[in-house]
């Protein structure tokens, strides 16, 4: 199907299982583990005898991995390592006026990292979140993912697992493991941040555990804005956005091109679909442009003659592919990450990077007495009313 007209807005619409959600929250905080294997049984239809995966179940789970899929994994987490390393701050000093000062930058010591499940395993999204947290050298790092039917962990999964040399991996999805995580449970550890996304369930258990625990983001169904011109081939933009259509129904699909024939090329290959995709005719490329910043979309394809003349005009976008990239590269092995802000989060933060596993902790040493830099200090102190504050910084130095 397709649309000629933005939606006002977009799908996420995760307060509608606010009520549902706030009890499995309450369940998991008053009963702990017995709530997680009742939950898990009724929810997800599987049976499990024990939380936390032991080391054994780990690596047994890990051997059944096809060479074919270790060798990719392998492939990718060189890549995404080398993208975050890319990142990591210095420590850095000054000073001024007689006040030396600085920032420190010091890794989140715990963190829960959630990888949903369903009819298939995202060993990616693991990589995604994990490598960041790992090149951060965050101290201890715990996964919550769904159980399959068998009552164990995936196999892509535990190998994923091995290699970043998690501290824990835990069998419980859902709206209750964002629970465990955020207050711990007698097998679950309390962390100090959630990072991963999910379904509105997920999404609506981080929110209401968001006054306890630090969470990455309140992520909705993925979405796709490309914008080109003549030089397109239509039928790798067809393909760009049937791509992220397989991430659900509610997916956000849009073109944007100032070329006619590119349109009615595109129009013609995704009008018998199911999923809605919306396609604006605009004047140019820079009212396209316009539109994206405005719509601010988790993922962006510049399928422009010469994108970098571009991409310094994007300012609001989760992650942007140039030319012919695909963005589903970006969902496994370019670098950037797949774990991208929706719904318009693009216009202030973006993707998991090391930045949201570290923090900056910032110092000042008074070196040489400065009289006039104090007597200010004072006197903005007095005037807030804050005496002793004024008393404290002048005792020392009079």
């Amino acid at each position: 199907m397709i649309s000629h007209n933005l939606p006002e807005t977009r799908p996420n619409d995760f307060t509608k299982v606010i009520p549902i959600v706030k009890d499995i929250i309450e369940s998991v905080k008053t009963k702990g583990d017995n709530a997680i294997y009742e939950l898990t049984e009724k929810l997800d239809k599987v049976k499990i005898s024990n939380i936390k995966v032991s080391k054994e179940e780990l690596n047994t789970q890990a051997s059944k991995v096809d060479s074919k899929v270790k060798e990719a994994i392998d492939i990718a987490y060189e890549q995404l390592k080398a993208f975050h390393e890319m990142l990591v701050p210095p420590n850095i000093g000054g000073g001024y006026q007689g006040i030396s000062f600085g920032v420190v930058w010091k890794s989140i010591e715990k963190v829960g990292i959630y990888v949903p499940s369903g009819k298939y395993s995202y060993p990616s999204t693991l990589l995604m979140a994990g490598i960041p947290a790992k090149v951060a050298k965050v101290k201890e790092i715990y996964v919550a993912s769904p159980p399959n039917q068998e009552g164990t962990i995936n196999p892509a999964l535990a190998y994923v697992a091995i290699k970043l040399g998690v501290n824990e991996v835990y069998k419980v999805g859902g709206a209750q493991a964002i629970a465990a995580l955020a207050y711990g449970t007698e097998s679950v550890k309390k962390v100090y941040k959630i990072v991963g996304p999910g379904n509105i369930y997920v999404q609506a258990a981080k929110y209401l555990v968001s006054d306890v625990v630090s969470v990455d983001g309140i992520e909705g169904p993925t979405e796709l804005v490309i914008i080109a011109d003549q030089s397109a081939k239509y039928d790798y933009v067809v393909l760009d956005m049937k791509a992220q259509a397989e991430h659900g129904p509610n997916t956000f699909i849009v073109l944007l091109s100032d070329s006619e024939e590119l349109i009615r090329k595109v129009e013609e290959k995704v009008r018998d679909d199911e999923k809605v995709y919306y396609i604006i005719r605009t004047s140019n490329i820079e009212e396209a442009i316009e539109i994206a910043n405005r719509i601010a979309p988790e993922h962006l394809s510049l399928y422009v003659k010469d994108p970098s003349s571009v991409i310094d005009k994007i300012v609001n976008a989760g992650a942007i592919s140039l030319g012919v990239t695909p963005p589903a590269l970006i969902d496994y092995v370019a670098g950037p990450n797949h774990i991208l802000p929706t719904n318009g989060w693009a216009k202030v933060r973006g993707g998991i990077t090391i930045y949201d596993f570290i923090k900056p902790i910032m110092y000042a040493n008074l070196r040489d007495i400065n009289r006039q830099l104090l007597d200010a200090s004072i006197t903005l102190a007095n005037y807030e009313g804050f005496v002793t504050h004024a008393k404290s910084i002048g005792v020392r130095y009079e």
